[in-house]
């Protein structure tokens, strides 16, 4: 017996049927170039989808960079780059933690945070030596001198600025000035010797 012909009504009436039919790889690469292509317009436009960011600028940074910048921006700028420049960060990290078990932390230490700055000019300029307590926690330290011997006071200023008032790191302490440092440098150059803790602790923080 022969099968029903097409469109007869005993065809329409029959129940449908499900199936699978292979999707064109083509539909997939198309799809995938779209996908990169958009993720690099993102990229380059959406400026980290910040609505502050807009065309010309591709991001935040950018924008940041070329806004006007006060006397104390260019001093905590320049502070920043002494960081580096004399060693810091090679101990200290760029992130501020320091090193667990080798270097201690800059960001939120108590030495470094204190109301003044008279201590952490002396610890920068003569180094420290032996046990010290920082964030509850117990170092026995050999800082050495001299990282900062030839650095004007206006640069050692500078250089103190940006490690206590790193907000980044968390820190908020005033900034410091050539002429605090001039003083603390004059009234200690004749030492020679690293600093200890509990000589520290005796000095006002102001």
């Amino acid at each position: 017996m022969k099968s029903a012909p097409k469109n007869t009504p005993a065809n329409r009436d029959a129940e449908p049927t499900v199936g699978f039919a292979p999707v064109p790889v083509v539909l997939f690469l198309i799809f995938g170039a779209l996908f990169f292509a958009g993720q690099l317009y993102l990229d380059k436009f959406a400026g980290g989808f910040n609505a502050k960011v807009y065309q010309p600028y591709d991001s935040w940074k950018m924008v940041e960079d070329l806004q006007p910048k006060g006397e104390g921006d260019l001093i905590f700028a320049k502070g920043k780059k002494i960081y580096s420049a004399v060693g810091c960060v090679a101990c200290h990290q760029a992130n501020g933690l320091g090193t667990p078990g080798s270097f201690p932390p800059l960001a939120g230490s108590e030495w470094v945070l204190a109301p003044g700055p008279n201590r952490i000019i002396r610890i920068a300029h003569n180094g420290l030596e032996g046990p010290i307590k920082i964030k509850g926690v117990d170092w026995a330290l050999a800082m050495p001198s001299g990282l900062t011997a030839n650095l004007s006071h206006e640069d050692f200023a500078a250089l103190l600025t940006f490690i206590r008032g790193n907000k980044e790191w968390g820190n908020n302490a005033s900034p410091v000035t050539a002429a605090q440092v001039k003083a603390v440098l004059e009234e200690t150059k004749d030492r020679q010797t690293p600093w200890h803790a509990e000589e520290l602790l005796a000095i006002p923080e102001k």
